[in-house]
């Protein structure tokens, strides 16, 4: 009987020890946080993409969540509803359940950015003490410069924080460690990546481009009109094969139509680069990135991936990609291609250029220096006035 008592009691101890697996942590920071409320991290019981809800010691309950890598990319105490999270995605919540995780338990030496945040109504202690995941929550973003989230339960306002736009601010993290983190992440990154078919396109969805008989498909832009999304065309005769019957007998006949094809074209060097870096199907060749980073302590890294990865990499952190040639000059094309990412409130700016002949290459490779977490261009100084934009998440419990 005795045996059997502490069979119990070992099951029991076991099943209330805070036991979740991971290979991996995204950053340090969080390897630390678990390391100073004590979360043993061990075996295959935490699955990729998964959030767990754990009790810690003083039974306060903590959020983790792993990405597609099985990487615990998220821990925090939680704030907001599950679904709200879902269908208005925001940088605010990771930030904030972090945050109020730093602050009561300081699991990180890194404080100071605490003080950014502007308290309207409440403060630390009313986002530890009410149940703010079960109440009516709404995001506001103020001109790309402030989020304001407001908390409220039957209409009466709990909380509200004013949180400044700042890239390293919503991240938690310094500039150097936001740097590292990345390269790192890159350098290890290969997706699989199937190129779509070349895409035939509608002739109505192009616009006249110059004197030169190209056209372009006009692509979302980025703050200024020649920092675009655009892919360039020409019109060229292409020859098919196909079976037909004349005089009752089958016949294969070739039969030429003119269609618009994406420009690639020494002759046009600055469109064929913007669709080098721009276009995603088969229509160009998988280009190799030979990357120079410059880092905030004055350090340099260099890597080398495809395109397809960089982009593809980008892109899960939440960047648009956008592109702006600087012409051709000594054989070699220039440009620039921006990673934006406007709701954390940074860019990657990737300095870019080609040898001309390389263009046309079944096997290019573009040179590019890279800054990483580059603030936003100011509106205002390029228009004067700054556009106002006061949508957000806004979700209102059931």
């Amino acid at each position: 009987m005795l045996h059997v008592r502490l069979l119990l009691l070992t099951l029991a101890l076991l099943l209330s020890s805070l036991i979740l697996s991971a290979q991996n942590y995204k950053t340090d920071r969080i390897r630390k946080a678990v390391q100073v409320l004590d979360l043993h991290v061990e075996g295959d019981s935490l699955m990729p993409e998964e959030t767990v809800l754990l009790k810690i010691k003083d039974g306060r309950k903590i959020c983790l969540r792993t990405n597609s890598m099985g990487e615990v990319e998220h821990i925090g105490i939680p704030l907001f509803n599950d679904v709200m999270r879902i269908l208005q995605p925001s940088p605010v919540y990771d930030f904030l359940e972090y945050a109020v995780l730093n602050w009561k338990y300081k699991v990180s030496p890194n404080r100071l950015y605490l003080s950014s945040l502007i308290f309207k109504k409440g403060g630390w202690d009313t986002l530890l003490k009410e149940r703010l995941c079960e109440c009516d929550c709404m995001i506001e973003n103020r001109e790309d410069k402030l989020y304001i989230v407001t908390w409220k339960q039957s209409d009466k306002e709990i909380a509200v924080i004013g949180i400044p736009i700042q890239y390293e601010l919503l991240n938690n993290d310094t500039r150097r460690n936001m740097e590292r983190d990345f390269i790192k992440g890159l350098d290890g990154y290969n997706p699989m990546i199937i190129k779509k078919p070349q895409t035939i396109i509608n002739e109505s969805k192009l616009s006249i481009y110059g004197t030169e008989g190209l056209f372009v498909l006009p692509g979302e832009s980025y703050i200024m009109d020649y920092l675009n999304q655009n892919i360039y065309y020409r019109l060229s005769t292409i020859n098919e094969k196909v079976d037909t019957v004349i005089n009752q007998e089958p016949v294969l006949m070739e039969v030429g139509a003119i269609l618009p094809v994406v420009v690639n074209d020494q002759e046009f060097p600055n469109e064929s680069f913007a669709n080098l870096m721009m276009c995603d199907d088969a229509s160009v060749p998988e280009i190799t990135m030979e990357l120079e980073f410059h880092l905030s302590d004055y350090r340099r890294q260099h890597i080398t991936t495809s395109l397809s990865s960089l982009k593809a990499f980008c892109r899960q952190h939440g960047c648009r990609m956008f592109f702006a040639g600087n012409g051709a000059k000594s054989g070699k094309a220039r440009g620039v291609m921006f990673a934006s990412n406007i709701p954390k409130g940074y860019n990657h700016l990737f300095s870019i250029s080609i040898p001309v002949e390389q263009i046309t290459s079944p096997n290019p490779t573009v040179k590019s220096d890279v800054y990483l977490y580059i603030p936003p261009i100011e509106k205002n100084k390029l228009f004067g006035t700054v556009p106002t934009k006061k949508s957000g998440a806004n979700f209102k419990l059931p």
